[in-house]
């Protein structure tokens, strides 16, 4: 079943070039998703204290123009294809009748506590009845290893990066990455068009990332490693 909301673009969403943020077009999508879990009774709060929660394992996302504050924009979410432990869940942003930004995202439903992986039958609820897709692939799992990554910087996790998970949330990333993107560096002009993360483990607050990166063909690439070794996030991203 597919969800369709409505919203006014936050002027505290733009960044120093004059567009919204890469992590604020996701807020938008995932923001439309939790109404939609929260008029069918499955609000995030209410599977959190159930003791469970959705985890994003990767998402695919492309975004064809800018927004600007105090555009009207309209918002679609729809899970599709959802089987055994996946759900596949995809976005639309509109502004009046055109398309702005579209995304697909592979999630599952976790254990809080005990970090189960929950099936797409145990929730009971026919919000995940839809076959729609976007013309987007849903994303792989990891990125190109087999470049010469290097070290670019480092990153607490913050406050202010976490929600009620305790870790960072998932659209957090999106601008951490891009700010340590050499292109930004080299021309604050540049803006994120296409965007594939991938989640691999949990950053909690307080954690110390060491962010690595690569480029081939146009593509720049991260990788985000935690103290003890383990990496965090792998992402590719077009910048132009």
């Amino acid at each position: 079943m597919k969800y369709t909301c409505y919203f006014d673009v936050n002027s505290h969403d733009e960044d120093y070039m004059g567009g919204i943020r890469p992590s604020c077009v996701l807020r938008y999508m995932q923001e439309c998703a939790n109404l939609q879990l929260y008029t069918t009774g499955f609000s995030y709060k209410d599977l959190f204290d159930s003791g469970k929660a959705f985890i994003l394992s990767r998402i695919n996302a492309s975004i064809y123009t800018d927004l600007h504050p105090h555009e009207k924009i309209r918002a679609e979410s729809w899970l599709s294809d959802c089987h055994g432990v996946v759900f596949n869940r995809f976005y639309k942003l509109y502004r009046g009748d055109d398309l702005v930004a579209e995304a697909a995202s592979v999630w599952g439903l976790i254990g809080v506590a005990d970090k189960k992986i929950h099936r797409v039958t145990e929730i009971d609820t026919s919000i995940h009845a839809d076959d729609e897709t976007v013309d987007i692939d849903v994303p792989h799992r990891t990125v190109r290893r087999d470049l010469d990554y290097a070290l670019c910087g480092e990153r607490t996790v913050y406050y202010a990066d976490c929600d009620i998970n305790g870790h960072m949330n998932n659209t957090v990333y999106a601008d951490m990455l891009f700010s340590f993107a050499p292109e930004i560096k080299q021309n604050k002009n540049c803006r994120v068009v296409s965007l594939n993360i991938s989640y691999l483990s949990e950053a909690p607050v307080g954690e110390e990332l060491k962010i690595y990166t690569a480029e081939t063909d146009g593509i720049r690439y991260f990788r985000t490693v935690k103290s003890n070794g383990r990496v965090n996030a792998e992402a590719e991203f077009i910048i132009e």
